[in-house]
């Protein structure tokens, strides 16, 4: 059998939709965090900079700087 693209798709989702109920919250943070990491991995300094300043502010990026960089 081979399915349409919309039932590809519908297939997709039903699954999903079935490993995230049959997971804890421990579990589904462990998920997220583990695929952020992935998708974060193949980006550079300066995009990770951004795309944090545009989701908050310069003071939480210079509290995330601080926080891997060594006091003076």
């Amino acid at each position: 059998m081979t399915l349409t693209t919309e039932q590809l798709d519908q297939l997709k989702f039903n699954y999903c939709e079935q490993i995230i109920d049959s997971m804890d919250l421990d579990s589904l943070v462990q998920m997220a965090h583990d695929l952020l990491l992935d998708a974060y991995s193949s980006i550079n300094e300066d995009e990770i900079k951004n795309e944090i300043l545009e989701l908050y502010d310069q003071e939480y990026l210079n509290d995330l700087l601080e926080s891997v960089t060594p006091s003076v």
